[in-house]
C-alpha cells in the first residue's frame, strides 16, 4: 500500500495532466574516449562554479565524472534551478548551433567534478570523424528540450505541493540518491527545492510538513526518506 502512496498523491495534484517520472540517466556516448583524449581535462570542487552567464561561449564541456547543477538569475538576483546533470552528459553546448557570443545560465559543481572541455571548433573537427558525437549532442539537447516542456507545464498547471511532489520523486532517480529499505533517500535543502520549483522556502517546508504528516516522506534536516520510490 504505501508503495504507491506519493505516486499517487503526485497524480492527484496534476490532475490528469499525465507528468511522469523521468527516464533513466544519458547512457554513456560512444568514441567518449577519443572525445577526452582530444580535451582538457579539469577537476572542479564541489559548489564551484564552471560557467559564468555572460561569460563568451566557445567551449563544449563533458562530464567524465560528478554532477553539476544549470542554474539562471533574474536580474535582483533571484535563482531558479534549470537542470542537474551528470556522468555523461555535455553541456554548454548552445554554441556549437547558433551564434550566440555569451552564455545563458550558470552552470556550478553540485559534487566533486571531472570535465572534459573541448573548443567548438575542435568538436566540429572531431564530428566529421565520428559523426555519432554530433548526434548524441542533439540527442541530448531533444531530452532537454522535453524536460523543460514538462517543467514549464509544471510551474503553469501545478500547484505547489504537486511541484514539490514531483521534483522528489525525480530527485530519487538521481545518482546520488541512496536506496532505503522504505523507499529511496536523498539530501536536499528546502532552499534548493524552492530554486526547483519556484516559490519559497517557508512554503516547501510547509509542504513537505504535509506531505510527512500523510505518511509519504519522512523529513530529517536535508535528509529525506520518499516512501515507496524504489
Amino acid at each position: 500500500m504505501q508503495a504507491h502512496k506519493l505516486n499517487t498523491a503526485t497524480q492527484l495534484a496534476t490532475k490528469g495532466n499525465g507528468i511522469v517520472a523521468p527516464a533513466p540517466l544519458t547512457p554513456h556516448i560512444q568514441h567518449a574516449e577519443e572525445l577526452i583524449s582530444n580535451s582538457h581535462r579539469r577537476r572542479y570542487p564541489s559548489k564551484s562554479t564552471i560557467i559564468y552567464a555572460g561569460d563568451t561561449s566557445e567551449t563544449l564541456y563533458y562530464i567524465v565524472k560528478g554532477s553539476v547543477t544549470v542554474a539562471i538569475e533574474d536580474d535582483d538576483g533571484k535563482e531558479m534551478i534549470v537542470a542537474y546533470l551528470n556522468e555523461g552528459d555535455f553541456f554548454g553546448e548552445m554554441g556549437l548551433f547558433e551564434q550566440e557570443d555569451s552564455r545563458s545560465a550558470w552552470v556550478r559543481a553540485k559534487t566533486e567534478c571531472e570535465v572534459a572541455e573541448i573548443t567548438f571548433a575542435k568538436f566540429h573537427e572531431l564530428s566529421k570523424q565520428h559523426a555519432d558525437l554530433l548526434y548524441s549532442v542533439g540527442k541530448q539537447m531533444a531530452t532537454r528540450l522535453r524536460k523543460t516542456t514538462r517543467k514549464v507545464g509544471d510551474l503553469a498547471f501545478l500547484d505547489v505541493t504537486g511541484r514539490v511532489a514531483h521534483t522528489l520523486l525525480e530527485l530519487c532517480k538521481e545518482p546520488d540518491a541512496m536506496t532505503h529499505p522504505d523507499g529511496m533517500q536523498i539530501k536536499i535543502t528546502r532552499q534548493e527545492i524552492g530554486r526547483i520549483v519556484g516559490c519559497s522556502r517557508e512554503m516547501v517546508g510547509r509542504v513537505l510538513k504535509d506531505l510527512e504528516e500523510q505518511g509519504l516522506v519522512n523529513v530529517k534536516g536535508k535528509t529525506m526518506v520518499v516512501y515507496g520510490t524504489r
